[in-house]
């Protein structure tokens, strides 16, 4: 593993088909220690605690009982409003943090802010999308607050991690010219919702600076997964994936994010 590589932090990662596996494997990629993951895809963080024996990867609930992390990733499915009226978001983001601090006390917890469906079919345009979740930033704030606010004893509070906001950068970068190659948002996806392995590898970056406070500029374009390599990202791509994932995180963090 090459020197820059080298950032020593074990993560928790848990939620739904945004998570996949490919994100705590590629996560896995570029920090030097263990990454473990709890899925149920579709499912909201009440269904991912309540139904935790039945998920793909560990059951987190036994798992985080008997193993320290450094951070722990949790994110809400989407539409995240709609999850939150009727899941109790904070309630269980609350349960999930307050089950990693018991082995960590010093655990940071992190929530995976995201996006929901591409609807350029219907409304001609994927600038409808790129604004919804700029608007949608708010309640992954609230859940965040809320959650906060429930764990007063938590040394240090949950953070946002700017996926989302991610994609928003993207987006703009595309429709400026600046991202070689691509010509739509949607060339980072493999449908509605879900990214591609390019996309996965920008989450990726996003993911590494939000949770290390380091740049990712200069990771390798090529990650490990646990059935080998990822198809490689060519590297001139992989260098403006880099830099719009650390620019992403710099300015959110300096708004107070």
């Amino acid at each position: 593993m090459s020197a820059i590589l080298q950032y020593l932090l074990s993560a928790f990662y848990l939620g739904h088909s945004l998570v996949s596996p490919n994100l705590p494997e590629m996560m896995y990629a570029v920090l030097d220690d263990r990454v473990e993951f709890q899925l149920i895809n579709g499912a909201p963080l009440e269904i991912n605690w309540n139904d935790s024996a039945t998920a793909q990867g560990v059951d987190g609930r036994k798992w985080l009982a008997a193993n320290p992390v450094d951070a722990i990733v949790i994110t809400e499915r989407v539409p995240v409003l709609t999850t939150m009226q009727w899941h109790h978001s904070a309630d269980y983001a609350a349960k999930w943090v307050e089950l990693a601090a018991k082995t960590n006390p010093h655990v940071k917890s992190y929530l995976y802010a995201t996006w929901d469906d591409i609807d350029d079919a219907q409304t001609g345009t994927t600038r409808t999308w790129r604004d919804r979740i700029v608007s949608d930033m708010a309640h992954w704030q609230a859940i965040a607050n809320d959650t906060n606010a429930k764990l007063p004893q938590l040394e240090m509070p949950m953070r946002i991690v700017p996926a989302g906001l991610g994609m928003v950068r993207l987006h703009d970068a595309i429709a400026e010219g600046k991202v070689p190659d691509s010509t739509s948002i949607r060339d980072f996806f493999h449908d509605d919702i879900h990214p591609n392995h390019n996309g996965f590898y920008y989450v990726t970056m996003i993911h590494y600076a939000a949770l290390t406070g380091k740049s990712p500029v200069g990771l390798p374009s090529t990650l490990m997964g646990a059935g080998g390599p990822y198809p490689p990202v060519p590297k001139d791509l992989a260098l403006v994936l880099q830099q719009l994932a650390q620019e992403t995180v710099e300015e959110f963090r300096a708004k107070g994010g």
